[in-house]
């Protein structure tokens, strides 16, 4: 399995010469005057604490640091040929940029305006040399983390890049996962230079040549052999986060958490599963108060899914659930910014109506090393400092019961100790503590710990879906359906002939819906707009208000409506995304950036309702409101709102390092073709834009 070669040309040196970067939303750089040279194939490991940089350094490598929206000096140059520069985000979620696993591999090709056949050879290349085992069809977003740092990775590698750029590959993988992605990395890298970003840079420093660390603002506080840096110059590396000193990591639960207290079982799950999210085992927890209990075990096992059913955002197919009022539980998300509500992170930490003491607020932030951003916005901070907010907001509650999912993801040594002194300070205080954690050092830290088993299925394609006739059609065809008929629907004028159109409606409807639950469901805001436009044409209409006359009027109106928005409706509702991006661009020559961009968006809408449901219920959990109160769905529109936009910025640098920024011309990896169907299809646009006129004439 060998990944996409690279073009003959000699790859060049990497030269960062008083390199300057400061954000426009910060005051102070975050890189001042950095100078870093890279020589040709070597591997580079970059180590420093959470917020000194490191990111924005591979950004600057890659040549991808936007000057609108920031201020620098001393910028990369761009990439000589797209893809030349392979970056892989710590999140790989915002790596995905297609509906499929196959296209996702072929987005960067793609943007090179590859031909066809060399198109589908590198993303299949790519696909084995990340050692991605998923079909091809595979949507994706719906995979393990694992396996979605894997596509990710094989997104990177479909161009041959000369140098690979990666950002915290394995942080929120489990050992066995990261392992097995350390692997696919190190054989896709071979004699690429590879630069790579990690706070746990143990399992990395046998493989790397050179170990650069980072101080504030990206200053090199140490750069060398790796091993000759750890012992003689571990004082530094301890100061500067990147290895804890000796003997933090015990092996002894009660010598690293503190003492134990028995105290009483504060929550509970008993004999649960829930097989629709993974957890297929039965799971039998005990978490009293007085000590840390941590959740571990594979990527995919069902720790999140058992804390969401701790916290009731998920009902147990079997079992029972027991947990304290829910005043008295405070959770910590996965992504700390879903919780973020206010404008300083102080006001974040007493945002809560169950966090009113300020002193305690004031010691929280104190502990935790964030006083000093008191004032600042919290979405604003680093990865790391967002998460410590968080934390500490969420034990400024003094809850019962405190619930954290992956808490020391993304932060260095130092900020990881801190994490574990605080949950360690909460338990002593009485609190009964539960994690969710692939970190070795909290799991040594837990006072208990339950090892989920790894799912007793393997993650499964995706259903394909039932076939319909509308699927024959191309998705051009299908927006001619719909187009026609909305313009045959100016020829109703009376309800007999609006009822007698809406007849093709009810018998077509069947070829283009795949099941009767999903066809409602489309539907359904048609009806309600239509019986709304009936109710206000029968009260304000011509006609007398609510008279017979007035609701035959308003039924006109009705079907009226019906027969201009529902063909359109169902028709495009069984249109395949991608498709209809192969279809506008491969097939009408539509600019291929808008197109491909379009589909990006569209791919990424369809997960949006997953962080809508994150956001609320976290919301919730910290008493700001009701699901149906209206201060917190605005709220959670903002959030999620903000969310979006920070995740789209995140997928236009993902993209633009593979070609997109560059790619006028474009090649489609599949093509849009035109069959007999077709022919049928378009006979049948025809019928309904005449249908209407047709109806008219019959009933006068």
């Amino acid at each position: 399995m060998r990944a996409p070669s690279r073009p003959e040309t000699a790859p060049a040196a990497l030269r960062l010469q008083g390199l300057t970067w400061r954000p426009l939303t910060r005051r102070e750089p975050t890189i001042a005057g950095l100078d870093l040279e890279i020589p040709a194939g070597q591997r580079v490991l970059l180590a420093g604490a959470s917020g000194s940089g490191k990111s924005t350094v591979l950004r600057a490598l890659a040549g991808l640091l936007d000057p609108e929206t920031g201020e620098g000096s001393g910028l990369a140059p761009a990439p000589a040929r797209p893809g030349e520069r392979g970056l892989l985000l710590q999140n790989p979620a915002h790596a995905l940029v297609a509906a499929s696993v196959g296209r996702d591999a072929a987005f960067g090709p793609e943007n090179a305006a590859l031909p066809r056949s060399e198109i589908r050879a590198r993303a299949d290349d790519a696909l084995a040399a990340a050692r991605v085992d998923l079909d091809p069809s595979r949507a994706p977003l719906e995979a393990s983390g694992g396996q979605q740092q894997r596509v990710a990775l094989a997104g990177a590698l479909a161009l041959g890049p000369d140098l690979l750029l990666l950002d915290e590959p394995t942080s929120m993988l489990d050992a066995a996962t990261s392992q097995q992605v350390r692997t696919a990395i190190l054989e896709a890298a071979r004699d690429r230079t590879l630069v790579l970003a990690e706070h746990r840079i143990e399992p990395w420093l046998p493989h790397v040549d050179r170990l650069v660390v980072l101080g504030p603002q990206a200053e090199v506080l140490a750069d060398g052999e790796p091993l000759a840096l750890l012992r003689e110059r571990r004082a530094l590396l301890v100061e500067a986060g990147v290895v804890e000193e000796n003997g933090d990591r015990s092996t002894s639960a009660d010598g690293a958490a503190g003492a134990a207290h028995d105290g009483p079982v504060v929550a509970a799950l008993r004999g649960v599963t829930v097989p629709a999210r993974g957890l297929r085992d039965t799971i039998d927890l005990e978490v009293p108060s007085g000590r840390i209990t941590v959740l571990t075990g594979p990527s995919g096992a069902g720790k999140t899914t058992a804390l969401r059913v701790m916290l009731g955002a998920t009902a147990p197919a079997t079992g029972s659930v027991e947990r304290p009022e829910r005043e008295r539980i405070a959770s910590v998300p996965q992504n700390p910014e879903h919780s973020f509500v206010a404008r300083t992170v102080r006001e974040e930490v007493l945002a809560s109506p169950w966090a009113g003491d300020e002193q305690f607020a004031a010691q929280l932030l104190d502990r935790s090393g964030l006083a000093h951003l008191a004032g600042a916005h919290p979405s604003r901070l680093s990865g790391g400092e967002q998460r410590r907010v968080a934390i500490v907001a969420a034990l400024a509650q003094r809850p019962s019961l405190l619930a954290l999912d992956e808490p020391t993801v993304g932060l260095d040594a130092r900020r990881r100790r801190e994490v574990r002194d605080l949950l360690t300070e909460a338990a002593a205080q009485g609190c009964a503590v539960l994690v969710a954690s692939h970190d070795p050092e909290l799991i040594d830290h837990a006072h208990e710990t339950l090892v989920l088993p790894a799912s007793a299925e393997p993650a499964a394609p995706s259903a394909r879906a039932r076939r319909i006739p509308a699927d024959a059609l191309n998705p051009l065809t299908l927006c001619l359906i719909g187009i026609l008929a909305a313009l045959g629907s100016f020829a109703v004028q009376t309800w007999q002939g609006g009822l007698l159109a809406l007849l093709p409606l009810a018998l077509l409807a069947p070829l283009a819906v795949r099941t009767l639950r999903g066809g409602l469901l489309r539907l359904v805001p048609i009806l309600l707009s239509a019986a709304g436009l009936a109710w206000t044409t029968a009260l304000l209409g011509e006609a007398p208000a609510l008279s017979g006359d007035a609701w035959l009027l308003g039924l006109k109106e009705a079907a009226r409506i019906m027969v201009f928005v529902a063909p359109g409706v169902l028709a495009l509702g069984s249109v395949e995304v991608t498709a209809l991006g192969d279809a506008l661009g491969g097939r009408l020559r539509l600019p291929a950036r808008p197109v491909a961009a379009a589909v990006v968006a569209l791919v990424r809408v369809g997960h949006l309702g997953r962080q809508w449901e994150i956001i609320t219920r976290t919301r919730v959990q910290r008493g700001l409101g009701s699901p149906a109160s209206p201060r917190l769905l605005a709220s959670s529109t903002l959030a999620l709102l903000v969310d979006t936009l920070r995740g789209a910025e995140q997928q236009a640098l993902a993209m633009d390092s593979r070609g997109f920024a560059t790619a006028t011309q474009r090649t489609w990896a599949e093509p849009s073709r035109l069959s007999r169907a077709d022919l049928v299809g378009t006979a049948l646009a025809v019928g309904l834009l005449v249908w209407p006129l047709a109806a008219e004439l019959i009933v006068r």
